[in-house]
C-alpha cells in the first residue's frame, strides 16, 4: 500500500508502506531525501539516497511493483504514485525518519519538507492517497495511526600566485558586474550594556553531526548557523545569542571533535577546544540513540577538565534505539554532570527544561551584546555558510569537505543585493563534479541558496557564483588564512 498523511503543525509529510499500529514502530534511520516533482510542479513521490547497510529485506514493504523502484547502482529508492512520472527530484534540507518494526522492516518515513512544498495546490496528485492523523492519546509513541479521508482542500583555474587563483570563466548568473569587497569585521560587544542581569557564554560541544547546529537554531527560533547530515559541517564557533529582559546567554556552537586528517581538521578542533576554559556552562551533547564511542569518552574527558558548569544533553530521545536497548547510564558515567537532560534538539522536546538550568547557572552581570543582536556572524558570513550548505546536500563524493566559499564582492542597489562569491575546490576534478554538466549543479545549488539569502536579508538578491580550483589548501596554512581560517580570527 501506499498512502499519506500531512501534518501542517509539525510540517512534515509522513508516507506509509503499511497500515500503522500504535506502537509498531521500534527504532529509526536517518537518510538523505528528496521530494519528486511532475513538469507542473506537483509532490508525485519521494526518493531516499540509501547506502549498503540497507538490505532487500528491510526494504520489503516499500519495493511494491507498482510505486517502489530500488536503482542498486545509485542506492536511490524512488517512490512513485502510480499514473504519474517525475521530472524534478527536489533535495531536502533535513533528513528523512524511516520508521522500522522490530523485525527491521521500513514502515514509513517521515519528511520535512519546507512550506512552499506542502501547499493543497502543490499536493493535489497526493489527494487520493492521503489519509488523516489520528490524534486520539491512545497512538502513543512513534508514527500515528491513521484513518481514510478523501483528501486535501569554463576556462581552468591557474595554479595560486601569492594567494590568489585565475577566475574560472564559468558563473551561474550571466551578470558580470564588479562590486565592492564588504567589510568583514565581526560585530563588537555591548559598549553600554544594560543594568545586572543573568548572562555568560555557554559551550555546545560533542562529537560531529549529534546535532549542535540544530539545537542552537532551534534555541534562537531562526537559522544562525547551517546544518547538513555530512559530519564535520561546523568548522568555526558560531555564537547565536538569546536576549530576553532579564538575561543574556551566548551559545556557542563548536565544530564536531574529531582525529583530523589534515591542518583544517586540526584548526576545528582546536577552536572547539579552545571554548571549553572561558564557558561559564558546557553542554556536552550525545546521541542517545547511539552507543557511547571511543571519541564520546575522549571529549567527555575534555569537558570534566573544565571548570564551567557540566550539563549532559541526551539528544535524539525521539529516536527509539535499535533493538530497544539503551545507553543512557553508559553516557552518565562518563562523568560528574550537574544535571542530564533527554532532549530532541530536531523537534524541540526538553529544550524550555534545558534552558531554564542553563540559565539557573550563569552568573550576573551586564550583557554582552546589544539585545537586537542574534549572532556575531556577519551577513556576509552568513550568506557564504548558506552556500556552502547547499553544496552539503547536493554534491555527494569527496567535494563537500574540501570546498571553501568567499565573498568577493557585495553591493546594496536600490532594492536588491548584488553578491559575488568564489566557491574553492582542491582538484580539478572536483570542480568539473561541482559545476556539473552544462552547469546544471552550480545554478541548482546557486538558486537554492539565493532563495535563502533573499529570506535572511528580506530583499532581492542577484548572485553570482565562480569556480576555483586551490590545491590541497587544507592542508596549506598560507591557503586556509586567505580563505579566512585563521586561528587570531575566532580564538
Amino acid at each position: 500500500m501506499l498512502q499519506f498523511s500531512h501534518d501542517p503543525e509539525a510540517g512534515t509529510l509522513y508516507t506509509y508502506f503499511t497500515e500503522l499500529e500504535a506502537g509498531q514502530a521500534v527504532y529509526t534511520l536517518e537518510y538523505p531525501a528528496s521530494l519528486l516533482l511532475d513538469d507542473a510542479g506537483q509532490v508525485v513521490g519521494l526518493r531516499l539516497d540509501l547506502d549498503d547497510e540497507i538490505t532487500l529485506d528491510q526494504l520489503e514493504l516499500a519495493l511494491d511493483d507498482e510505486f517502489g523502484r530500488l536503482d542498486m547502482e545509485t542506492g536511490f529508492l524512488s517512490i512513485l504514485i502510480p499514473g504519474t512520472t517525475a521530472h524534478h527530484a527536489e533535495r531536502l534540507e533535513q533528513t528523512a525518519i524511516l520508521d522500522l518494526d522490530e523485525d527491521e522492516h521500513i514502515l514509513g518515513v517521515e519528511l520535512a519538507p519546507p512550506a512552499e512544498l506542502l501547499t493543497p495546490e502543490r499536493m493535489a496528485r497526493l489527494a487520493p492517497a492521503m489519509v488523516s492523523l489520528d490524534e486520539a492519546p491512545q497512538a502513543g509513541e512513534g508514527p500515528v495511526v491513521f484513518t481514510p479521508e478523501s483528501g486535501v482542500g569554463g576556462q581552468e583555474s591557474g595554479n595560486e600566485d601569492e594567494g590568489r587563483e585565475t577566475e574560472q570563466e564559468y558563473s551561474a548568473d550571466d551578470s558580470n558586474s564588479r562590486l565592492p569587497t564588504p567589510d568583514s569585521r565581526l560585530p563588537t560587544p555591548n559598549p553600554q550594556p544594560p543594568t545586572s542581569i543573568k548572562s555568560g557564554f555557554v559551550a555546545i560541544v560533542g562529537k560531529p553531526n549529534v546535532g549542535k547546529s540544530t539545537l542552537l537554531n532551534t534555541l534562537l527560533g531562526q537559522k544562525v548557523t547551517i546544518v547538513s547530515p555530512r559530519a564535520q559541517t561546523t568548522r568555526v564557533p558560531v555564537r547565536g545569542i538569546l536576549s530576553r529582559p532579564d538575561t543574556q546567554v551566548v551559545f556557542i556552537d563548536t565544530p564536531g571533535i574529531h582525529q583530523p586528517s589534515h591542518k583544517m581538521g586540526k584548526f576545528m578542533v582546536d577552536l572547539a577546544e579552545r571554548s571549553l576554559p572561558g564557558a561559564d556552562v558546557i553542554c556536552f551533547m550525545v546521541d542517545m540513540s547511539q552507543p557511547p564511542s571511543q571519541l564520546d569518552r575522549k571529549i567527555a574527558e575534555q569537558v570534566q577538565r573544565a571548570r564551567g558548569h557540566k550539563l549532559l544533553l541526551l539528544n535524539k530521545v525521539d529516536v527509539p534505539p535499535r533493538r530497544g536497548e539503551t545507553y543512557m547510564e553508559e553516557y552518565r558515567d562518563m562523568g560528574r554532570w550537574a544535571m542530564e537532560l533527554a532532549i530532541s534538539a530536531r523537534r524541540g522536546q526538553g529544550l524550555s527544561v534545558l534552558l531554564d538550568e542553563i540559565v539557573a547557572r550563569l552568573p550576573r552581570g551586564a550583557a554582552l551584546y546589544p539585545t537586537e543582536q542574534v549572532t556575531d556572524q556577519t551577513e556576509q558570513q552568513l550568506a557564504g555558510e548558506l552556500v556552502r550548505e547547499k553544496v552539503l546536500y547536493f554534491i555527494q563524493q569527496e567535494v563537500p569537505h574540501a570546498v571553501a566559499v568567499e565573498v568577493d564582492e557585495w553591493e546594496q542597489k536600490d532594492a536588491a543585493t548584488y553578491i559575488r562569491m568564489s566557491i574553492n575546490v582542491e582538484k580539478m576534478s572536483q570542480k568539473g563534479i561541482l559545476i556539473g554538466a552544462g552547469g546544471v549543479m552550480l545554478k541548482r545549488i546557486g538558486s537554492a541558496a539565493r532563495r535563502d539569502i533573499e529570506q535572511m536579508l528580506g530583499q532581492t538578491v542577484f548572485l553570482e557564483l565562480w569556480v576555483k580550483v586551490r590545491e590541497n589548501w587544507r592542508d596549506d596554512i598560507s591557503a586556509m588564512g586567505w580563505l579566512g581560517y585563521r586561528m587570531k580570527d575566532w580564538s
